[in-house]
C-alpha cells in the first residue's frame, strides 16, 4: 500500500487494527477534521489499486457508509485548511476534479439534464479511482443499458451486486435486469451462473439462501485467480453478515474474527499487495 506523501500533515492512528466488517478492509482513520460525533474521515485504499496513494473518505458510521469524498490527501488538506468551523465539506468537482463522490453527484445532475454521455465519462472516471463505489456502479448500470451497451451492463452489473454496502446500494435494479439475461453456455462468473438465486434481501428472518451462494462464488472466483473479486466480495459478505444477529451468524458458522483473518490472508495475494493496514504501519514504524 502506498503511502502519501504529505503524510506528516495528519494525525493517522497507526494502530489501526482490522477487527470488525466496518469501516472494510483497506481503510485507517485519521483525526483531522472530525466532529466528534463518531465520523471520522480516513485513508482508503481501493481495491485493486493499493499501489497508488489512498482516497479520503468519510464515514457515516450510523448508515455503516464510507463517502469517497476526496480523491487524495492533498484534496482533503486543500479543504481542510479553509474549512469554516472544522467542518470540511465535500468537494466540488472544480475543487477536485477527480473526486468520486462529487463525480457521482454531477452523473446525477447530467442524467436528469438527459445528459447521458457527459454522465457515463464521469461514472467511468470515479469507478476508475474505486471499482467498488456501489453506488456509481449502480447508476452507470443503468445508463448502459438505456444506450444499449448490454455488454457493459452485464460487467457493472455483476460489480455492482458484489460490491460492499458501505459504499452504496442495495442494487436490485442491477440484480432483477441481469437476472433476464441469457448466461451464455460455458459462463465462468459465478455471480451471472447463480443470480437466479439471489434475492438481496436481508435481515429479518432465520434463513437467507443468498449467503451459501455469495459464499460459493468467493470460492469460484478464488479457484479462477480472480483475487480482486474475491476480495470485494468477501467484503460485501463480512458487512452483509456483520449486520444479522448473533444467531443468525452461528447458523451459517460466520465467525467474524475468522473470516477477517481469511480477508487479510485473500489481500495479500492481490497483483499490488495486501491490503491489511496494521501491516502498513508495522512497516512504517520499524
Amino acid at each position: 500500500m502506498q503511502l502519501p506523501v504529505n503524510l506528516a500533515r495528519i494525525s493517522v492512528e497507526q494502530d489501526w487494527q482490522h477487527t470488525t466488517a466496518y469501516p472494510p478492509l483497506g481503510f485507517t482513520p485519521f483525526a483531522e477534521g472530525a466532529l466528534g460525533n463518531g465520523d471520522t474521515f480516513g485513508l482508503y485504499w481501493p481495491i485493486g489499486r493499493e499501489a497508488a496513494e489512498p482516497i479520503v473518505v468519510e464515514t457515516w458510521h450510523d448508515e455503516w457508509r464510507l463517502q469517497p469524498h476526496f480523491s487524495s490527501l492533498a484534496a482533503f488538506l486543500s479543504a481542510y485548511a479553509t474549512a469554516e468551523d472544522e467542518y470540511v465539506a465535500m468537494p466540488s468537482l472544480a475543487e477536485d476534479p477527480a473526486s468520486p463522490r462529487a463525480a457521482f453527484l454531477e452523473a446525477k445532475e447530467l442524467i436528469a439534464q438527459r445528459k447521458p454521455d457527459a454522465a457515463i465519462a464521469l461514472l467511468e472516471a470515479a469507478l476508475a479511482i474505486v471499482p467498488e463505489y456501489t453506488d456509481a456502479l449502480t447508476l452507470l448500470h443503468g445508463q448502459y443499458v438505456r444506450a444499449g451497451r448490454i455488454d457493459d451492463a452485464v460487467k457493472v452489473a455483476i460489480q455492482a451486486i458484489i460490491s460492499p454496502p458501505s459504499f452504496g446500494g442495495p442494487p436490485f435494479k442491477a440484480l432483477q435486469w441481469l437476472r433476464t439475461q441469457p448466461v451464455p453456455d460455458g459462463e465462468p462468473d459465478p455471480i451471472w451462473r447463480a443470480c437466479g438465486q439471489l434475492s438481496f434481501n436481508f435481515g429479518g428472518s432465520k434463513e437467507n439462501a443468498d449467503y451459501p451462494v455469495l459464499l460459493a462464488a468467493i470460492d469460484t472466483y478464488l479457484e479462477q485467480g480472480k483475487h480482486l473479486s474475491a476480495s470485494t466480495l468477501m467484503q460485501t459478505y463480512a458487512e452483509l453478515m456483520s449486520a444479522e444477529t448473533v444467531s443468525f451468524q452461528e447458523r451459517y458458522a460466520f465467525a467474524p474474527a475468522a473470516f477477517i483473518a481469511r480477508q487479510i490472508a485473500v489481500s495479500a495475494m492481490l497483483p499490488q499487495g495486501s491490503r491489511d493496514p496494521a501491516r502498513l504501519w508495522s512497516s512504517e514504524l520499524a
